[in-house]
């Protein structure tokens, strides 16, 4: 049975996702329901459930409006989302007509954040956990609990395609490419995914796989990368090669706060 997955611009740069068979559907991350409301409409879906990853509203806004004109199930992991009719637990399974999702609790950003694994289509929608070339912030958590969802989520397989909360993608390369790591065809790099985004209106999917290797918080364990980073001219007497790894990942996330 073929799983399609519509991507949905809200607000100025979220993502919510219908994902779909062509008959039935769900909703991942509503932030506005009108555009959602619109492409079920025109493609006479059958609503049936909403996933939420995290409490924050630019990813459940939506829910009222979407519930006012389906009677939906609402799954999250906190009842202070108060749509919420199923809540979610950490290696909890949920199973739909047409796919199944694995929960993986991936605090940091918020306590409460969750992450929704579809283990045989290797699908992963992660809200604010991971992105493309970046991570969320870390809001409500520790740089410790989000250095270790993100440990946890780099073990998934690397042909899982990554749908994430926001079009961070761009200004998260930029940082990578002028702040953290040398590139000789960074201008390039840039100029390619620049061109991509415009073109297709969104950088999603990505493949886990190829962020193992340059999303520098999918790095911090890594001995060689590291020495790449702290030998960058902007990084030198900043951190060390032998800093731990989440010393690193701390570096790091500041820094990118900081751009």
């Amino acid at each position: 049975m073929n799983v399609n997955i519509d991507i949905i611009n809200q607000l100025d740069d979220n993502y919510a996702y219908i994902v779909h068979n062509d008959c039935e559907a769900i909703i991942i991350d509503p932030a506005d329901e009108i555009p959602i409301l619109k492409i079920i409409n025109k493609k006479n879906l059958n609503p049936l459930s909403i996933l939420i990853t995290h409490n924050h509203s630019d990813h459940t806004s939506g829910i009222s409006g979407l519930l006012s004109h389906f009677d939906l199930e609402v799954f999250s992991s906190n009842l202070k989302i108060n749509e919420t009719t199923k809540l979610l637990k950490d290696n909890q399974k949920i199973e739909f007509s047409f796919i199944n999702f694995n929960i993986i609790a991936t605090p940091g950003h918020t306590l409460d954040h969750i992450v929704y694994f579809s283990e045989k289509e290797k699908i992963l929608f992660s809200g604010d956990a991971l992105f493309y070339y970046g991570c969320g912030r870390v809001f409500e958590g520790s740089y410790e609990q989000m250095h270790n969802s993100l440990k946890r989520l780099k073990k998934l397989p690397d042909e899982t395609r990554v749908y994430c909360g926001h079009e961070y993608t761009y200004k998260n390369l930029e940082f990578v490419l002028n702040e953290v790591i040398y590139d000789k065809e960074a201008s390039l790099i840039k100029e390619k995914y620049q061109q991509m985004i415009k073109e297709k209106g969104s950088s999603m999917p990505f493949f886990l796989g190829q962020q193992k290797n340059w999303n520098p918080f999918l790095n911090c364990d890594d001995i060689e990368y590291k020495k790449k980073v702290s030998n960058f001219h902007k990084n030198e007497g900043q951190i060390s090669p032998d800093a731990n790894d989440l010393e690193f990942f701390r570096y790091i996330r500041d820094k990118r706060n900081a751009f």
